[in-house]
């Protein structure tokens, strides 16, 4: 057989990888090096990043969408952000109901005003404002919890008991090793490990409660919830001469003096001035009142609603806009309902959480919510056109201009008949905290008997010839100072026993008629001896918290008393008709029957509620509703242990929220302008 030549052997047989290297020019060598040791150094990059990603989000922090409102209006889920027509009060409106299924199969068409009370109809077709928006996101803090424990009023997220799958966020309220107690809206708190075998109870007069939990300024402010803004007056109202809230007033008057404040409004707000003489204070005060649906339509229509009695008004409940949508089927509204199934995350990530849908040509968008007859509904009660509980914890803030010369001026809030006042010397800007219901009460103050029984004083620059904004607040039997947003320093407690003169049982909203209405004026601004002028006022409520161990039930009262009382089963609404009768209010007894519930908290047992009272399924309803609504724990059953605990264990935490870097954009100007407004550090 013929042997291969030399030139057949070098033309098969390739070049070994160091002999091309070898070849190649010292240029080339070089950037051949460079070349591979970018890539390396890039794919090492990226994977470096990927694992800090994962690192950082397993173990430092993590976004997370809020789905509903039940921490509302502090973070919102999917809802809708809209401003009143008649007032220009810009306020959210819960739509966590649209997004319970894949396609939607109920629709909000209409809010009503926390501000006016005006009942708005949506405009779903033509206003892009009135869209339903995503809800916000939030960067929680996986480590804070590795470092310290949890703080109360913390906003946390955890793994539900119910369902450990599934995230919960809500406000720390109730600590390991203490007994809670939730009653007339506030929170008491009792030291001491309970009993293993200890389960949530509903009390009874004379049981111990423990001290009230007060929540920090801060807190408060971020937690306070709107009554009434002064700068946004309906212009309907105006042109009907419809008697606004601040009124002039004085003991023992049934109608408003004519010597006193002088009070004008207009669509760019409110302004009241006064000139008060030396020897009498002048008030001004608050009557909690809104029109009747009529009396709205007759205003639209250009009729007079002068004669509604300026006195008339109602007490001040826990009444939340939120929660106030009215809703329909979606088929009353749409021919092709809207789904998530064709919503993109760029899109989510816009604030738009659903496709568009295809309107019902017989649907008037915009129109008058009469086109829906009785196929309307108020909110997840059914009775969310007001609240069910009366609130006597209030702050008041008012942009007041004092004209030289001037003597005094006090800020007044009623809370069950009980007078709680800042004075202010108006020479020495001196302001003095006092308690009066019906004889003064400087021993009801924390150490008062101590400190000889004297109401706490301050130095502040609130003085004669100046201009501030004062807020004051009667909130979980404390009394709180802000001068120009600063909190003012006492020189003694401001915190008070309201036990040391008024017993529980005892506490009630008090009317003794339009001479002295008490709670059906619960606020109040007096000037004695020269010149004030009014620019703002704003009111706000502290949280309430329902006294419940039933999600089913969020109701203070006991309504099965409350029925063989009457005789009758009892609607929420007749109570609700009870809260704008004044006159009826000693003889009501529903106030008699409202709980007090218990919840005993153990070792590394946390107690985390909604400040959506209303709508907050948290740690006073999860007992037993696994098996309420019968749901399979066959798959692992261990991991519902605590599916019928009124509490969530340690290792059921997540983390502390700690800021809205994300909500929904706005669509104008333009398409989806930042919402830098809700950009903020989550209190």
């Amino acid at each position: 057989m013929p042997q291969p030549t030399a030139a057949a052997t070098e033309k098969t047989t390739d070049p070994t990888p160091q002999e091309q290297w070898d070849a190649m020019p010292l240029l080339q060598q070089r950037a051949a090096v460079f070349r591979v040791q970018g890539l390396r150094e890039t794919a090492e990059a990226i994977v470096v990043a990927f694992v800090l990603a994962l690192l950082f989000r397993a173990f430092i922090a993590e976004a997370f969408v809020i789905p509903t409102g039940s921490m509302a209006p502090a973070l919102m889920g999917a809802h809708k952000d809209v401003f009143c027509p008649e007032c220009g009060q810009e306020f959210p409106i819960g739509a966590s109901l649209e997004n319970r299924n894949d396609a939607t199969e109920h629709v909000v068409v209409g809010g009503i005003c926390p501000n006016c009370r005006y009942v708005y109809p949506l405009d779903l077709k033509n206003n892009s404002g009135d869209a339903t928006f995503s809800g916000d996101r939030i960067l929680v803090s996986k480590f804070a919890y590795a470092l310290g424990d949890p703080e109360r009023w913390d906003v946390i997220v955890f793994k539900v008991p119910i369902n450990p799958k599934q995230n919960y966020i809500k406000r720390l309220v109730g600590l390991p090793n203490e007994t809670l107690t939730i009653m007339h809206g506030d929170i008491y708190a009792q030291p001491g490990t309970p009993p293993e075998d200890a389960e949530p109870t509903v009390g009874k007069p004379g049981d111990p409660l423990g001290e009230i939990l007060r929540k920090p300024p801060e807190k408060l402010l971020a937690m306070k919830s709107m009554v009434y803004d002064s700068d946004h007056q309906p212009a309907a109202l105006i042109d009907a001469d419809y008697p606004t809230r601040l009124q002039p007033w004085s003991p023992g008057a049934t109608s408003p003096p004519t010597d006193s404040w002088a009070v004008e409004h207009s669509e760019t707000g409110l302004v009241a001035k006064v000139d008060a003489p030396a020897e009498t204070a002048q008030w001004l005060r608050y009557f909690h009142r809104w029109p009747t649906q009529d009396q709205w339509d007759n205003a639209q229509k250009g009729l007079s609603l002068a004669g509604v009695d300026p006195y008339q008004s109602r007490l001040i409940t826990d009444f939340y806009a939120y929660d106030a949508y009215l809703f329909v089927d979606a088929d009353r509204v749409y021919d092709l309902k809207p789904s998530a199934a064709g919503t993109s995350r760029v899109q989510r990530l816009l604030g738009s959480s659903r496709s568009g849908g295809v309107f019902r040509p017989s649907y008037d968008s915009g129109a008058s919510l009469d086109q829906f007859r009785n196929h309307l509904h108020y909110g997840g009660s059914g009775y969310a056109g007001d609240g069910a509980h009366w609130v006597g914890d209030l702050i008041v803030q008012a942009d007041v201009e004092i004209a030289t010369g001037t003597e005094s001026l006090t800020l007044e809030i009623v809370e069950a008949g009980v007078q709680f006042r800042c004075e202010f010397d108006l020479a020495t800007g001196k302001a003095q905290l006092t308690i009066n219901d019906g004889q003064p009460r400087p021993g009801a103050f924390d150490a008062g008997a101590r400190q000889g029984a004297v109401n706490p004083t301050a130095t502040t620059d609130v003085v004669a010839g100046s201009r501030h904004s004062i807020r004051f607040s009667n909130c979980d039997n404390q009394l709180l100072l802000w001068v120009d947003g600063d909190v003012v320093a006492f020189d003694g407690p401001t915190t008070y026993d309201l036990s040391s003169f008024l017993q529980p049982e005892d506490v009630r909203p008090v009317y003794n008629g339009p001479g002295d209405p008490r709670d059906a004026a619960p606020v109040g601004i007096a000037v004695q001896g020269g010149s004030a002028t009014l620019h703002r006022v704003t009111i706000d409520r502290d949280k309430y918290y329902i006294a419940t161990t039933d999600g089913n039930q969020m109701l203070d009262y006991d309504m099965a008393s409350l029925n063989e009382y009457a005789g009758a089963n009892v609607r929420v609404e007749e109570i609700q008709a009870v809260m704008a009768e004044p006159k009826v209010w000693d003889e009501f007894p529903g106030w008699a029957t409202r709980r007090r519930v218990t919840f005993p908290i153990g070792e590394d047992q946390f107690f985390p509620m909604g400040d959506n009272s209303p709508e907050s399924l948290d740690a006073r309803c999860w007992a037993g509703t696994k098996l309420r609504y019968g749901a399979d724990r066959s798959v692992d059953p261990d991991s519902y242990r605590f599916a019928n605990a009124a509490f969530v264990p340690r290792d059921l935490l997540v983390g502390k929220a700690l800021a809205i870097f994300w909500p929904h954009p706005w669509p104008t100007p333009v398409p989806f302008t930042p919402n830098f407004q809700r950009m903020r550090l989550i209190r």
